[in-house]
């Protein structure tokens, strides 16, 4: 194997191992069973000894020792790493480390004043808690546990679902303030210049756009729903917004596309739906790592070869599956284009438009566990 390929299978081989510690995109998260335990051991001791010892040599470091020789022993002694995730401990540490920088030359040591920032915070925390036991209710009661905001930035975190939640996202009422834009209006620009085929209107046509959709994401590993976020926005914070997205055919397969336009309405009649660019697979390149690993290869889907811009499909909001995670084969990329292209890059041409590839990002913790289980 290549160097490069090795080294990028090292990524993906890790990626895997922690998405299966953190129950990433599978249905049930409470647990872990012997089989899955065993699996992620193999999974382990490949990464260890196949991956980085055949790359680095023989090192041997304590983490990588307890990862290779203790993994499984260590789960099956403790359970699940509900621990594991570092986010929110690392985030009260900078509170600590403000503090610090601003009190290093007053004489006591680092974990001294360390133990003097961990009591004050416990004390304000307390005044907190008893200020809202004395009102009647807890510090949680007002915390807004709705879904989080998934883009397709090539992706984002996927919101979770409450018990009043909508169950399907026919049930989401319209939200924000939508514009009314000609149909001839659209077509000015190349990519959408045959929205009239794809919506069935003539030019004299009007549309009612949004910037946003809201769907009641499924997901195929049978986790609960959740609500995601899609957009289509020409400018958002200096850059264009497209999200990617995967839904759901005519015939009831798989399909995949980037929104151009969210639409509220098609004329007079009322119509939650969306306007993409399709995708369609693309054949693997031989002995491919990315494919062995589940990433799904995708070209731009050009209906015959006079087509500049990838054909335009409608689709209902109710058909929009989730939000997907694309990215940009750079493999490829570099190979056309040089090793320091980038998709920001990359010609607006119909050549580069027909030549290049994506891939689809399995490894994004589209679900994953809670950190904090109960509470």
């Amino acid at each position: 194997m290549p160097v490069h390929d090795s080294v990028l299978d090292t990524f993906c081989r890790a990626a895997q191992l922690v998405g299966a510690l953190f129950c990433d995109n599978v249905a049930y998260t409470a647990a872990l069973t012997e089989a899955e335990v065993q699996s992620m051991e193999a999974a382990a001791n490949a990464l260890g000894v196949d991956n980085i010892q055949t790359l680095y040599g023989l090192v041997n470091t304590s983490k990588l020792h307890r990862v290779v020789q203790h993994l499984g022993d260590e789960l099956r002694a403790r359970g699940n790493l509900w621990e594991g995730e570092t986010s929110e401990n690392k985030r009260l540490h900078s509170s600590y480390k403000r503090m610090f920088h601003r009190s290093n030359k007053r004489g006591p040591s680092v974990t001294l004043q360390m133990i003097l920032c961990d009591e004050a915070q416990s004390a304000v925390l307390q005044d907190v808690r008893d200020a809202d036991e004395e009102s009647g209710g807890t510090a949680g009661d007002n915390l807004d546990l709705g879904g989080a905001d998934n883009g397709g930035r090539g992706g984002a975190g996927a919101g979770s679902s409450t018990g009043d939640a909508p169950a399907q996202t026919s049930d989401l009422p319209f939200t924000g303030r939508a514009r009314r834009v000609p149909v001839s209006a659209l077509r000015r620009s190349p990519a959408l210049a045959r929205i009239e085929a794809a919506l069935g209107v003539e030019n004299a046509a009007w549309v009612t756009t949004h910037k946003t959709v809201r769907i009641v994401a499924r997901f195929g590993w049978g986790a609960p729903s959740a609500v995601q976020h899609l957009r289509a926005i020409r400018d958002f914070g200096g850059k264009p917004w497209y999200s990617f997205a995967q839904y759901e055919t005519e015939n009831g397969g798989i399909g995949w596309g980037r929104l151009r336009l969210v639409l509220r309405s098609v004329g007079p009649r009322r119509r939650s739906c969306v306007v993409l660019q399709r995708l369609r697979r693309a054949t693997p390149r031989p002995g491919c790592v990315l494919s062995r690993h589940n990433c799904v290869r995708l070209r731009w889907d050009l209906d015959d070869e006079v087509d500049e811009h990838p054909s335009l499909e409608v689709v209902d909001a109710r058909r929009l599956l989730r939000a997907e995670d694309v990215q940009v084969e750079y493999e490829d990329l570099a190979d056309r284009l040089g090793l320091r292209a980038t998709p920001s890059s990359m010609p607006d041409t119909v050549t580069e438009r027909r030549a290049c590839r994506f891939f689809t990002n399995p490894f994004f913790p589209w679900t994953t566990r809670p950190m904090r289980p109960g509470l």
